[in-house]
């Protein structure tokens, strides 16, 4: 399995996952050209080759560019029926003539030789769901815009080679912002968004004694730091898991640009 995250913050989110022939957009929260460009420079791909879009849930940062990957990917779309009931109707796959597919939280599906298994998480919106990938080469997860980490998702979260895992504020900077205190109260509850800390005491129940690498994804660009984010989790998983410290490879996201194409099997040499 191959991936790329094209585009991971507080105002856009995207990740391409390719196995053999599999060929998968999960979320399209930038600009369609944005999408383009960054497939195209990093991946070599286009989106006219996609064998499937996967959405986690209706959230502009989410949604923004699907319209023009429609126009270019006339692939099945798969998102909860809560999500496409919430979506605009300019946004729905039917308006572009792309067939949509209704995925269920915990019920396993395929697209072609990729495994995926949506699982629902707790965020402010309607029938959200985030996902594992599994191949017959590795695993991988992709979990953001959740406000906490349960017991069964921790579970059905071990063995994988890569974690793309929401790291999105630092509370303290939170608290101390500008924003008003609404969507402070937002993000910091039940169903807004993780925190660093609460980011890395998840990942100390997930992560498997293995060598493995953890992607701190959808960071705050107003209450987080990339240095920050990764000396907070980096220090507590260093302290809980001090045997296999050396193992875990943390590594960064950005809005702004994809970060690089690789496979799962190169991600364990």
């Amino acid at each position: 399995m191959q991936f790329s995250i094209l585009a991971s913050g507080s105002n856009g989110n995207s990740v391409y996952i390719e196995h053999q022939d599999t060929r998968i957009l999960l979320d399209a929260g930038i600009s369609g050209k944005q999408l383009r460009t960054r497939l195209e420079a990093t991946c070599q791909r286009g989106l006219e080759g996609l064998s499937a879009v996967l959405v986690t849930h209706e959230h502009d940062d989410h949604v923004r560019g699907l319209t023009q990957v429609y126009k270019y990917a006339k692939s099945p779309v798969y998102m909860t029926e809560g999500t496409h009931a919430a979506l605009s109707e300019k946004l729905r796959p039917e308006a572009a003539s792309c067939p949509v597919a209704f995925v269920r939280e915990d019920e396993v599906f395929y697209i072609g030789s990729i495994r995926v298994t949506p699982f629902a998480i707790s965020h402010d919106a309607e029938q959200p769901v985030a996902y594992r990938f599994d191949t017959d080469d590795g695993s991988l997860a992709v979990v953001t815009d959740l406000g906490y980490v349960t017991d069964h998702q921790k579970d059905l979260l071990q063995g994988c080679q890569a974690y793309v895992f929401e790291s999105n504020h630092d509370v303290d900077m939170l608290r101390a912002g500008r924003y008003p205190w609404h969507l402070k109260r937002r993000i910091l509850g039940d169903k807004g968004h993780l925190s660093n800390v609460d980011a890395a005491y998840a990942l100390v129940d997930i992560l498997p004694d293995a060598p493995v690498d953890v992607y701190l994804a959808h960071l705050s660009q107003d209450n987080n730091h990339p240095d920050l984010a990764d000396i907070t989790v980096q220090g507590i998983l260093s302290d809980a898991r001090s045997r296999i410290a050396r193992e875990i490879r943390i590594k960064r996201t950005s809005r702004h640009e994809a970060t690089p194409f690789v496979s799962l099997t190169q991600q364990t040499v």
